[in-house]
């Protein structure tokens, strides 16, 4: 069966990632989280219908992927926006796509589900993070210009409505909140989805 929906996470590495969480959580664990939330986001979104790459040209990353069983894209052009650009221009013979943060930790596969079929039915579809960051977007119409960076979401809408492309904005908060600071990690506590309960490292009750 041909896959007709692909997926982009991008990982710029795990040599020190989430600093912000570094009064909270040790190097070891910090790396131990953004690689966990990482394989959530690649299990929840897992499908027979679906291709997967980890967007990387960091060898550590590609390392990982290749032990987890997981494709890895390498770009030949650094930067996010560029990266992801030559990721989707390479893709075209897909019905629909996604571009997925790696650090949205209540994704799960009901969510994951839910997003790939409003992908499928609409132009585009994309959510918005508290501080105004593109966490997910996808559709069914493949653009050729990203505006990730600073207040990525404004620019996505500016864009959209400059070339005039209908979009829809979905608010849940599974698919738009993500683990950028202290506050963040104390609602990780304190929720503890599925994958975050079973790692020992992480889901440790006097962790904050």
């Amino acid at each position: 069966m041909d896959k007709n929906f692909i997926i982009g996470i991008p990982v710029r590495d795990f040599e020190n990632p989430m600093t912000r969480l570094s009064n909270t959580l040790n190097k070891e664990e910090r790396i131990e989280l953004s690689k966990s939330m990482f394989l959530n986001i690649v299990n929840s979104f897992d499908d027979e219908n679906v291709d997967i790459y980890c967007i990387t040209n960091n060898s550590s990353v590609v390392d990982y992927c290749t032990k987890n069983k997981i494709e890895t894209f390498n770009a030949k052009n650094s930067g996010l926006n560029n990266e992801i650009n030559e990721f989707i221009n390479l893709t075209k013979d897909y019905s629909a796509w996604t571009i997925v943060h790696a650090d949205l930790p209540y994704v799960n596969r009901h969510y994951a589900k839910v997003w790939i079929e409003e992908c499928l039915l609409n132009e585009i579809i994309i959510s918005e993070s508290k501080d105004s960051g593109t966490p997910i977007i996808g559709g069914n119409k493949f653009i050729n210009e990203f505006q990730y960076g600073e207040k990525s979401f404004i620019k996505h809408i500016e864009l959209f409505n400059k070339k005039n492309i209908n979009y829809k904005k979905i608010f849940n908060k599974e698919l738009s909140f993500e683990v950028d600071d202290i506050n963040d990690y104390k609602d990780l506590i304190k929720n503890q989805p599925r994958w975050f309960r079973k790692n020992s490292l992480l889901s440790s009750p006097d962790r904050i």
